[in-house]
Protein backbone atom coordinates (compact mmCIF):
# COMPACT_ATOMS: atom_id res chain seq x y z
CA UNK A 1 0.00 0.00 0.00
CA UNK A 2 1.15 3.53 -1.22
CA UNK A 3 1.38 5.83 1.85
CA UNK A 4 1.19 9.86 1.02
CA UNK A 5 2.77 11.97 4.14
CA UNK A 6 0.32 14.41 5.15
CA UNK A 7 0.48 17.73 4.50
CA UNK A 8 -0.15 21.09 6.88
CA UNK A 9 -3.44 22.98 5.52
CA UNK A 10 -4.51 20.14 3.24
CA UNK A 11 -7.97 17.76 3.72
CA UNK A 12 -7.72 14.05 2.96
CA UNK A 13 -10.92 13.17 1.45
CA UNK A 14 -9.96 9.40 2.24
CA UNK A 15 -9.54 8.10 -1.48
CA UNK A 16 -5.77 8.06 -0.35
CA UNK A 17 -3.82 6.12 2.74
CA UNK A 18 -1.80 8.92 3.95
CA UNK A 19 1.06 8.97 7.24
CA UNK A 20 0.53 11.65 9.82
CA UNK A 21 4.22 11.30 11.35
CA UNK A 22 3.61 11.65 14.49
CA UNK A 23 5.24 10.23 17.42
CA UNK A 24 3.11 8.53 20.23
CA UNK A 25 2.34 10.52 23.38
CA UNK A 26 0.44 9.07 26.60
CA UNK A 27 -3.13 11.11 25.50
CA UNK A 28 -4.29 11.31 21.81
CA UNK A 29 -7.62 13.29 20.93
CA UNK A 30 -9.21 12.87 18.04
CA UNK A 31 -11.83 15.32 16.55
CA UNK A 32 -13.46 16.87 13.07
CA UNK A 33 -12.96 20.64 14.51
CA UNK A 34 -10.12 22.67 13.75
CA UNK A 35 -11.06 24.98 16.05
CA UNK A 36 -11.45 22.68 19.06
CA UNK A 37 -7.47 20.98 17.80
CA UNK A 38 -6.22 24.35 18.16
CA UNK A 39 -7.78 24.99 21.67
CA UNK A 40 -6.50 22.28 22.95
CA UNK A 41 -3.12 22.66 21.87
CA UNK A 42 -3.05 26.08 23.27
CA UNK A 43 -4.43 24.70 26.90
CA UNK A 44 -1.21 22.36 26.80
CA UNK A 45 1.35 24.94 25.33
CA UNK A 46 -0.12 26.60 28.65
CA UNK A 47 0.07 23.64 31.02
CA UNK A 48 3.57 22.62 29.86
CA UNK A 49 4.58 26.25 30.91
CA UNK A 50 3.84 25.41 34.76
CA UNK A 51 4.37 21.59 34.44
CA UNK A 52 7.01 20.37 32.13
CA UNK A 53 6.05 16.65 32.86
CA UNK A 54 2.59 16.48 32.31
CA UNK A 55 1.28 13.97 29.79
CA UNK A 56 2.47 14.10 26.68
CA UNK A 57 -0.93 15.10 24.27
CA UNK A 58 -0.91 14.18 20.61
CA UNK A 59 -4.01 15.73 18.57
CA UNK A 60 -5.21 14.66 14.92
CA UNK A 61 -8.25 15.64 12.41
CA UNK A 62 -10.27 13.02 12.06
CA UNK A 63 -10.49 14.37 8.51
CA UNK A 64 -7.14 13.00 7.97
CA UNK A 65 -7.93 9.47 8.80
CA UNK A 66 -10.72 8.58 6.88
CA UNK A 67 -8.78 5.52 4.81
CA UNK A 68 -9.09 2.08 6.97
CA UNK A 69 -5.19 1.83 6.23
CA UNK A 70 -4.54 5.22 7.25
CA UNK A 71 -6.32 4.06 11.07
CA UNK A 72 -4.35 1.13 10.84
CA UNK A 73 -1.30 2.85 10.66
CA UNK A 74 -2.23 5.60 13.16
CA UNK A 75 -3.57 2.06 15.59
CA UNK A 76 0.22 0.87 15.18
CA UNK A 77 2.31 4.00 15.43
CA UNK A 78 0.54 6.12 17.43
CA UNK A 79 -2.21 4.93 19.38
CA UNK A 80 -1.33 1.89 20.72
CA UNK A 81 1.37 3.27 22.65
CA UNK A 82 -1.31 5.89 24.01
CA UNK A 83 -2.93 5.61 28.29
CA UNK A 84 -5.95 7.45 27.23
CA UNK A 85 -7.66 7.73 24.01
CA UNK A 86 -10.74 10.65 23.50
CA UNK A 87 -12.52 10.70 20.21
CA UNK A 88 -14.93 13.46 19.42
CA UNK A 89 -17.16 12.46 16.26
CA UNK A 90 -19.63 13.69 14.43
CA UNK A 91 -22.81 11.68 12.49
CA UNK A 92 -22.50 9.03 14.89
CA UNK A 93 -20.94 5.61 14.54
CA UNK A 94 -21.39 5.29 10.88
CA UNK A 95 -19.19 7.83 9.78
CA UNK A 96 -16.04 6.76 11.38
CA UNK A 97 -17.24 2.66 12.02
CA UNK A 98 -13.74 0.97 11.05
CA UNK A 99 -12.44 3.27 13.52
CA UNK A 100 -14.27 3.36 16.28
CA UNK A 101 -14.24 -0.56 15.55
CA UNK A 102 -10.48 -0.79 15.88
CA UNK A 103 -10.23 1.77 18.49
CA UNK A 104 -13.11 -0.35 20.56
CA UNK A 105 -10.81 -3.35 20.34
CA UNK A 106 -7.38 -1.92 20.67
CA UNK A 107 -8.67 -0.32 24.24
CA UNK A 108 -9.55 -3.77 25.20
CA UNK A 109 -6.63 -5.96 24.21
CA UNK A 110 -3.86 -3.22 25.70
CA UNK A 111 -6.13 -1.90 28.98
CA UNK A 112 -6.06 1.53 27.05
CA UNK A 113 -8.88 4.29 28.64
CA UNK A 114 -11.53 5.02 25.71
CA UNK A 115 -14.16 7.31 25.60
CA UNK A 116 -15.87 8.22 22.22
CA UNK A 117 -17.90 10.62 22.35
CA UNK A 118 -20.49 13.01 20.32
CA UNK A 119 -19.33 16.12 18.15
CA UNK A 120 -23.17 17.27 18.40
CA UNK A 121 -25.43 17.71 20.81
CA UNK A 122 -27.57 14.54 20.88
CA UNK A 123 -26.03 11.89 22.45
CA UNK A 124 -25.28 8.11 20.76
CA UNK A 125 -25.87 5.43 23.02
CA UNK A 126 -23.68 3.27 20.39
CA UNK A 127 -20.36 5.36 20.97
CA UNK A 128 -20.62 4.90 24.79
CA UNK A 129 -20.69 1.35 24.63
CA UNK A 130 -17.50 1.63 22.58
CA UNK A 131 -15.94 3.06 25.26
CA UNK A 132 -14.24 1.58 28.49
CA UNK A 133 -15.36 4.65 30.72
CA UNK A 134 -18.91 4.53 33.02
CA UNK A 135 -21.65 6.65 31.44
CA UNK A 136 -20.91 9.39 34.25
CA UNK A 137 -17.59 10.11 33.59
CA UNK A 138 -18.06 9.98 29.79
CA UNK A 139 -21.34 12.39 30.77
CA UNK A 140 -18.92 14.85 32.13
CA UNK A 141 -16.04 15.06 29.86
CA UNK A 142 -18.49 15.65 27.49
CA UNK A 143 -19.63 18.42 29.24
CA UNK A 144 -16.08 19.86 29.09
CA UNK A 145 -16.16 19.46 25.51
CA UNK A 146 -19.23 21.52 25.28
CA UNK A 147 -18.88 23.80 27.65
CA UNK A 148 -15.38 24.66 26.09
CA UNK A 149 -13.90 27.80 26.83
CA UNK A 150 -10.01 28.37 27.95
CA UNK A 151 -10.90 27.11 32.15
CA UNK A 152 -13.07 24.48 31.50
CA UNK A 153 -10.15 22.78 28.62
CA UNK A 154 -7.46 23.00 30.90
CA UNK A 155 -9.74 21.22 33.66
CA UNK A 156 -10.27 19.36 30.83
CA UNK A 157 -6.67 18.15 29.79
CA UNK A 158 -5.84 17.61 33.55
CA UNK A 159 -9.04 14.85 33.96
CA UNK A 160 -7.33 12.99 31.20
CA UNK A 161 -3.93 13.23 32.25
CA UNK A 162 -5.26 11.53 35.45
CA UNK A 163 -7.19 8.51 33.68
CA UNK A 164 -3.55 8.32 31.52
CA UNK A 165 -2.27 7.30 35.46
CA UNK A 166 -0.44 10.99 36.14
CA UNK A 167 -1.50 11.56 39.97
CA UNK A 168 -2.50 15.27 41.48
CA UNK A 169 -1.45 16.17 44.95
CA UNK A 170 -4.49 18.76 44.84
CA UNK A 171 -8.40 18.79 43.51
CA UNK A 172 -7.35 20.25 39.87
CA UNK A 173 -8.32 17.27 38.06
CA UNK A 174 -11.61 16.76 39.90
CA UNK A 175 -13.10 20.13 39.12
CA UNK A 176 -16.99 19.99 37.72
CA UNK A 177 -16.81 21.96 34.19
CA UNK A 178 -18.55 25.25 34.41
CA UNK A 179 -20.73 26.76 32.12
CA UNK A 180 -19.82 29.71 30.17
CA UNK A 181 -22.46 32.23 30.00
CA UNK A 182 -24.92 32.68 26.46
CA UNK A 183 -24.05 36.68 26.96
CA UNK A 184 -21.87 38.42 29.23
CA UNK A 185 -18.66 40.91 29.51
CA UNK A 186 -15.18 39.78 29.21
CA UNK A 187 -11.74 40.90 30.52
CA UNK A 188 -7.89 40.37 30.07
CA UNK A 189 -6.85 37.46 31.98
CA UNK A 190 -10.34 36.81 33.42
CA UNK A 191 -12.17 35.43 30.51
CA UNK A 192 -16.32 36.05 30.47
CA UNK A 193 -17.74 38.08 33.89
CA UNK A 194 -20.73 39.83 33.97
CA UNK A 195 -21.98 42.54 32.47
CA UNK A 196 -22.01 44.24 36.66
CA UNK A 197 -18.69 43.53 36.73
CA UNK A 198 -17.77 44.69 33.42
CA UNK A 199 -19.10 48.52 34.36
CA UNK A 200 -17.86 48.50 37.46
CA UNK A 201 -14.14 47.80 36.06
CA UNK A 202 -14.57 50.88 33.38
CA UNK A 203 -11.66 53.86 34.14
CA UNK A 204 -13.76 57.24 34.93
CA UNK A 205 -13.57 59.81 33.10
CA UNK A 206 -12.61 58.39 29.79
CA UNK A 207 -14.42 57.86 26.62
CA UNK A 208 -16.72 54.12 26.10
CA UNK A 209 -15.86 51.75 23.55
CA UNK A 210 -17.92 48.98 22.89
CA UNK A 211 -16.40 45.93 21.59
CA UNK A 212 -18.63 43.27 20.41
CA UNK A 213 -17.82 40.08 19.60
CA UNK A 214 -19.00 36.24 18.98
CA UNK A 215 -19.22 33.86 21.59
CA UNK A 216 -17.35 31.24 19.40
CA UNK A 217 -14.02 33.17 19.93
CA UNK A 218 -14.03 33.23 23.70
CA UNK A 219 -14.88 29.13 23.75
CA UNK A 220 -12.19 28.55 20.98
CA UNK A 221 -10.13 30.79 23.16
CA UNK A 222 -9.35 32.77 19.67
CA UNK A 223 -9.35 36.27 21.67
CA UNK A 224 -5.68 37.64 20.87
CA UNK A 225 -7.20 40.17 17.99
CA UNK A 226 -9.97 40.72 20.75
CA UNK A 227 -6.86 41.77 23.19
CA UNK A 228 -4.81 43.48 20.76
CA UNK A 229 -7.49 46.03 19.82
CA UNK A 230 -8.39 46.59 24.08
CA UNK A 231 -5.00 47.40 24.26
CA UNK A 232 -4.26 49.76 21.08
CA UNK A 233 -7.69 51.86 22.46
CA UNK A 234 -6.78 51.95 26.26
CA UNK A 235 -3.02 53.23 24.99
CA UNK A 236 -5.32 56.24 23.24
CA UNK A 237 -6.53 56.96 26.36
CA UNK A 238 -10.30 55.06 25.48
CA UNK A 239 -11.99 52.81 28.08
CA UNK A 240 -13.15 49.69 25.72
CA UNK A 241 -15.56 47.54 27.29
CA UNK A 242 -16.15 44.17 25.72
CA UNK A 243 -19.06 41.96 25.61
CA UNK A 244 -19.07 38.75 24.26
CA UNK A 245 -22.91 38.56 22.50
CA UNK A 246 -23.75 41.91 23.68
CA UNK A 247 -25.98 42.19 20.94
CA UNK A 248 -28.32 40.31 23.08
CA UNK A 249 -27.74 42.97 25.87
CA UNK A 250 -29.05 45.65 23.76
CA UNK A 251 -32.46 44.07 22.42
CA UNK A 252 -33.13 42.76 26.10
CA UNK A 253 -32.58 46.19 27.68
CA UNK A 254 -29.19 44.76 29.30
CA UNK A 255 -27.18 47.57 31.60
CA UNK A 256 -25.29 50.44 30.16
CA UNK A 257 -21.88 51.57 29.87
CA UNK A 258 -21.21 54.97 31.71
CA UNK A 259 -21.85 57.82 29.67
CA UNK A 260 -24.15 55.90 27.28
CA UNK A 261 -27.59 56.68 25.86
CA UNK A 262 -30.60 56.23 27.78
CA UNK A 263 -33.96 56.40 27.21
CA UNK A 264 -34.32 59.52 25.59
CA UNK A 265 -31.46 58.59 23.30
CA UNK A 266 -33.69 55.59 22.50
CA UNK A 267 -36.84 57.44 21.80
CA UNK A 268 -34.62 59.95 19.80
CA UNK A 269 -33.10 57.00 17.68
CA UNK A 270 -36.89 55.25 17.19
CA UNK A 271 -37.77 58.70 15.97
CA UNK A 272 -35.15 59.40 13.39
CA UNK A 273 -35.81 55.71 11.98
CA UNK A 274 -39.84 56.26 11.56
CA UNK A 275 -39.13 59.20 9.92
CA UNK A 276 -36.48 58.33 7.52
CA UNK A 277 -38.78 55.10 6.73
CA UNK A 278 -41.67 57.95 5.98
CA UNK A 279 -38.70 59.90 3.68
CA UNK A 280 -38.08 56.80 2.31
CA UNK A 281 -41.67 56.00 1.26
CA UNK A 282 -42.36 59.49 -0.57
CA UNK A 283 -38.85 59.60 -2.28
CA UNK A 284 -39.32 56.21 -3.99
CA UNK A 285 -41.17 56.13 -7.60
CA UNK A 286 -45.08 56.37 -7.56
CA UNK A 287 -47.17 54.95 -10.31
CA UNK A 288 -48.40 57.53 -12.74
CA UNK A 289 -52.02 56.97 -12.49
CA UNK A 290 -52.92 59.95 -14.97
CA UNK A 291 -54.37 58.77 -18.43
CA UNK A 292 -52.47 59.50 -21.69
CA UNK A 293 -54.24 62.42 -23.26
Amino acid sequence: MHLLAAQPGTIADGAVAVELGQTPGDIVVLSAADSEIACLAAAQRRRIETDPHAPRLRLASLLRLGHNYSVDRYVETVLSRARFIAVRLLGGSGYWRYGVERLAALARERGIVLAVLPGEDRDDPRLAEASTLPAHELDRLLRFFRESGRANLGALLRRLAMHAGASFADSAAHVEPQPVPRLAGYLPGAGAVALDKLVAELPHGRPVVAIIFYRALLLADDTAAIDALYAALTARGLAPARRRGAARAVRRGGPRAPGSGGRGTRRRTRAADRHSRRGRSRAGAQPDRRRAP
